[in-house]
Formats: C-alpha cells, sequence, structure tokens
C-alpha cells in the first residue's frame, strides 16, 4: 500500500475495534480472545479469511496504485494525488469490491459460527478481523482492513448482523 501521509493505521484500528460497541455492548469478559487460544473451527475460518484478504490485496493494492498514478498524470504531486485519491475512495485501497466482499462474508460467518458456539468460545466479529491479522504478523493486510472508515455491516430490526 502507498504511503499516505495523512493517515495513521493506528488510529484506524482503534476506530475499528471500538465501533462495535456503540452499536452492540460488548461483554468485557469475552473481549481480547487470542487467535492461538481459539477452537479449531475458529482457527480454519480464520485461515480461509487471511488466503481470501491476501489474494483481495493482491488485486487492491495495484488498483489503488493505478488510481493514485492517473491522478499523478494530471501533473499534481505523489501527495495531492494520494490526497484527491483517497478523498475519491475513502477507504483507500479497502474500498475495493472485493475487500468489501471478503470482510462482510467472513465477519458474518463468524457470527454464524458464534451462533452454533458456546458462548465462552465465541468470538466478537472485528476481533476475528482486525486483531487476529495483528496477532497473526500480517501487518499489510491488518493495514489494509485498518483503511477502512466503518465495518461494512449493520444490524437488523431484529439486532442480527446483516
Amino acid at each position: 500500500m502507498p504511503l499516505v501521509p495523512f493517515f495513521n493505521p493506528d488510529d484506524g484500528r482503534r476506530r475499528l475495534l471500538e465501533q462495535p460497541h456503540d452499536v452492540v455492548p460488548r461483554d468485557p469478559a469475552r473481549r481480547g480472545r487470542r487467535l492461538a487460544e481459539a477452537t479449531a473451527s475458529y482457527q480454519s475460518l480464520f485461515d480461509e479469511y487471511r488466503t481470501d484478504l491476501m489474494r483481495a490485496w493482491g488485486i487492491a493494492d495495484p488498483w489503488w496504485s493505478a488510481t493514485v498514478s492517473a491522478r499523478e498524470t494530471s501533473g499534481v504531486s505523489r501527495e495531492e494525488a494520494l490526497k484527491a485519491a483517497w478523498w475519491n475512495r475513502i477507504a483507500g485501497p479497502a474500498s475495493h469490491p472485493i475487500v468489501i466482499w471478503i470482510v462482510r462474508t467472513y465477519w458474518m460467518e463468524c457470527d454464524g459460527l458464534n451462533a452454533e458456539s458456546p458462548g465462552d468460545e465465541a468470538i466478537y466479529p472485528e476481533e476475528f478481523m482486525l486483531s487476529w491479522l495483528i496477532e497473526a504478523e500480517e501487518p499489510d493486510l491488518a493495514g489494509l482492513i485498518a483503511c477502512m472508515p466503518y465495518w461494512p455491516v449493520g444490524l437488523d430490526r431484529n439486532g442480527n448482523w446483516c
């Protein structure tokens, strides 16, 4: 991902890990579930997520670079091109449809697994989606997700993720 001087990935990570608390209160006892301590079902799902996200990165990164380069051809500086591209696609490379699709798909898969698992095994989707990438030492993938200004999911009238 090109360096974006005005975007701080740490702020993105904090924002995304805290946002779901505004919608559905989180139990502090369930927060911070570690990848290494998760059941085989969650670990397997995470491996699939990471693999799919790596594939998406291979599509989104060149697309984002081309988006910025196209702006540079108009004669603006790299930093101006990045800012213009960012304002046009506020999630940067994470605004690519394949990235959004993967995030939505695996959020729902994690939530579905939670519904089938005992409460003491359940993992909050935001931790599965982002904290585990950090724990798995995937800084590029975690940085990609951190670009998102919000999770592309919501709640239906029954309080279910959709």
